[in-house]
């Protein structure tokens, strides 16, 4: 289905997200955020207006002050574009060659907590590597920012992480767990 993605072109002085963050609007709902707030409100319903085959401009410039009810002072741009099924390699190319700017971060635990938590992290500006024991435990589909690793022992993935990961520690075993913090 036809998707409208919004991306931050620039951003003067203070902003929510820096340029290069980015959403997309779909008929079924949203993905990611270009920084909340009324900004994201007003820019969700141009998308959806772009959507419907109404005219948007395809740059947008949006001050963020009172007039908008936001307090970050600065100015953010914002670009829209509609997207068809079939610009989703060149897309998927895009969006894989800006991860590398993300926060890393490294989940222990493929069981349920795990995965709730990996759907959280599919929105949110993060490359995550997630990590288990249990070789059966990951889904065959995986959001684009995810990267899956079997390791038993569990622990023996940390010292190749990323420096600067987060970690969570969330696997199904307390023993487990403790190795994984000691060898972190």
């Amino acid at each position: 289905r036809p998707v409208a993605r919004i991306v931050v072109g620039r951003v003067q002085g203070s902003g929510p997200r820096d340029a290069g963050a980015w959403m997309a609007v779909h008929a079924g709902g949203l993905i990611g955020t270009i920084g909340g707030g009324r900004l994201e409100f007003d820019a969700i319903a141009d998308a959806r207006a772009l959507l419907a085959g109404g005219t948007v401009e395809s740059e947008r410039r949006f001050a963020l002050g009172p007039s908008l009810g936001q307090c970050c002072g600065g100015v953010v741009w914002l670009r829209y574009e509609l997207l068809q099924p079939s610009d989703a390699e060149r897309v998927r190319a895009e969006l894989l060659a800006a991860l590398h700017g993300h926060m890393p971060v490294a989940l222990f635990g493929g069981g349920h907590v795990g995965r709730a938590i990996v759907t959280v992290l599919e929105a949110l500006p993060v490359r995550c590597h997630w990590i288990d024991s249990r070789d059966e435990g990951f889904p065959a589909e995986l959001p684009l920012n995810v990267r899956c690793e079997h390791s038993d022992p569990v622990h023996g993935a940390v010292p190749a992480l990323e420096a600067g990961s987060r970690v969570l520690i969330m696997s199904f075993s307390h023993a487990e767990d403790m190795d994984i913090l000691a060898e972190c």
